[in-house]
């Protein structure tokens, strides 16, 4: 992470704490502090696209950690979807009405 105030690429994330952090935390913001200047700063979270904020090699990080978490979202989904497709096709065996067996109509 690039410093805002200092231009070094000695940035990290730094703990939350206050009421302050917690404000910042609904708009998606995350603390960071400088290494060099020791300056705390705050960068958006989805913040991949600033080219003033991170470095090439970061973005590109982002990125594959983005679409890997998406990746495995997708299958968490169809996984889900097959379970409660499979417990409502249980629940409706289970609940149809049956007719007993020598009662036909012919």
């Amino acid at each position: 992470m690039t410093c805002p105030h200092c231009s070094e690429h000695h940035a990290h994330r730094s703990h939350r704490s206050g009421a302050v952090d917690r404000l910042y935390r609904l708009f998606q913001m995350i603390p960071y502090r400088c290494r060099t200047c020791k300056r705390r700063f705050y960068s958006f979270r989805g913040g991949e696209q600033s080219t003033r904020m991170r470095t090439h090699e970061e973005r590109k990080i982002m990125q594959l950690r983005r679409r890997l978490k998406w990746k495995r979202t997708k299958r968490e989904l169809i996984v889900y979807g097959f379970a409660a497709l499979l417990v409502a096709l249980v629940i409706y065996f289970i609940t149809r009405p049956t007719t007993p067996q020598g009662l036909s109509g012919s």
